[in-house]
């Protein structure tokens, strides 16, 4: 079965596509590491870790692993207010869109945190990622994100390696419409069918929390 393209889910080629054209990592490091100050943008470092791998978990999500569409799409979409994150719009809104590519191309090139995906979380997490639930119209989370969550596709992201933290965080606000920057609802409707105890399953399950 061939793997989803990048614009699967989207109706019309984005404007970010143009931010990641022969953009530069080194900036994108550099700008991670220092921020701008000018501007009022502490450093991504302080909250997404060095070499974009939270060092604490929680709601921070790593940015290592993930790819450069994606982080570009999410910069730009925190940017347009499209994506609602009080810290990450005002970041975003003092980026320029040659900074956004720069950051993009750098935390796309990390390779993610170590992995022990698949060894908590139980049987119900194992059957949602790769079967799915047919009785409701959830299919298996492996369609989009790949096998245990290694990604599948420029943007349908990576959840291998998140936090259970993060992961409960952003399924919560796909749920009760804080977070709308799914193209065409998809996130959204699945959340909806999805238990308490499944999300909880499903965040140790992708974290590999013991």
């Amino acid at each position: 079965m061939p793997g989803r393209s990048a614009l699967d889910f989207s109706a019309s080629r984005p404007a970010w596509e143009g931010y990641l054209r022969g953009a530069d990592p080194e900036p994108g490091k550099q700008l991670a590491a220092a921020g701008k100050p000018a501007a009022g943008v502490q450093a991504c470092v302080a909250c997404h870790g060095q070499a974009g791998i939270t060092p604490t978990g929680g709601i921070f999500p790593n940015l290592a692993g993930l790819t450069p569409e994606y982080i570009a799409k999410q910069l730009a979409d925190f940017r347009q207010g499209t994506r609602k994150q009080p810290l990450m719009n005002t970041i975003a809104q003092a980026l320029s869109e040659q900074e956004i590519g720069q950051l993009a191309a750098y935390y796309g090139s990390l390779a993610g945190p170590p992995l022990h995906v698949g060894e908590a979380g139980g049987e119900a997490a194992r059957k949602l990622d790769q079967a799915g639930d047919g009785s409701r119209a959830l299919p298996a989370c492996a369609n989009c994100h790949g096998l245990r969550g290694m990604g599948e596709g420029p943007l349908l992201p990576r959840l291998a390696g998140q936090s259970k933290e993060y992961f409960a965080d952003q399924i919560n606000a796909f749920r009760n419409g804080s977070r709308q920057n799914d193209d065409v609802g998809v996130m959204r409707a699945f959340a909806q069918r999805m238990t308490d105890s499944e999300v909880e399953a499903l965040g140790q399950y992708y974290a590999g929390a013991r």
